[in-house]
């Protein structure tokens, strides 16, 4: 793990984790599959893509998990329950791989449940950045960086990343 500046840790995973957190990738998009259920609130796209955005998925709740220096759970498609407990801290962690023209963010739905902690990840395969978080309660409830992107989809929080708090300060207990 590389300590890029004060806002940004880098974790690098070796090939098992990456692949353990592949194969539990795929599994939540079959198991979703066979559940009949919605994968990604209505997101319309190929199983290909489905698949490579889930493992990015799996991958970064890794990442993070090591960075915090704690056990990554591998479980598949349990409903409403946090992607990580960190210290008695409900974390969900948003992964994207880096866009053009840097205009990632993290995205914060309205329906999300408030004070649950959102952890940005950036993918960079087999690195990844965790760029910072934020609670929950501090957006939800208000139309703070709330866009439909253009699209016919329903609103969501679009947070920029420089909006973040840094992730040493969630480690070292010293922003809550």
């Amino acid at each position: 793990m590389n300590n890029i500046n004060n806002h940004l840790a880098e974790v690098e995973l070796d090939l098992y984790e990456m692949q353990s957190a592949a194969h539990l990738g795929i599994l939540r998009c079959l198991e979703d599959i066979k559940y009949k259920q919605d994968w990604g609130h209505g997101f319309k796209s190929s199983l290909n893509e489905k698949f490579a955005r889930s493992i990015s998925g799996c991958q970064s709740e890794l990442a993070v998990c090591k960075f915090l220096e704690i056990p990554f759970q591998y479980h598949c498609n349990v409903g409403g329950v946090p992607d990580i407990i960190y210290k008695d801290l409900k974390i969900q962690v948003r992964s994207q791989t880096p866009k053009k023209n840097n205009r990632n963010s993290l995205i914060l739905r309205p329906t999300a449940k408030p004070s649950e902690y959102y952890v940005y990840v950036e993918d960079h395969a087999p690195y990844f950045q965790i760029k910072g978080f934020i609670n929950s309660s501090a957006v939800l409830g208000t139309t703070k960086f709330l866009t439909d992107f253009g699209l016919q989809r329903p609103k969501t929080h679009s947070i920029p990343i420089e909006q973040l708090t840094p992730i040493f300060l969630l480690k070292d207990g010293s922003y809550n």
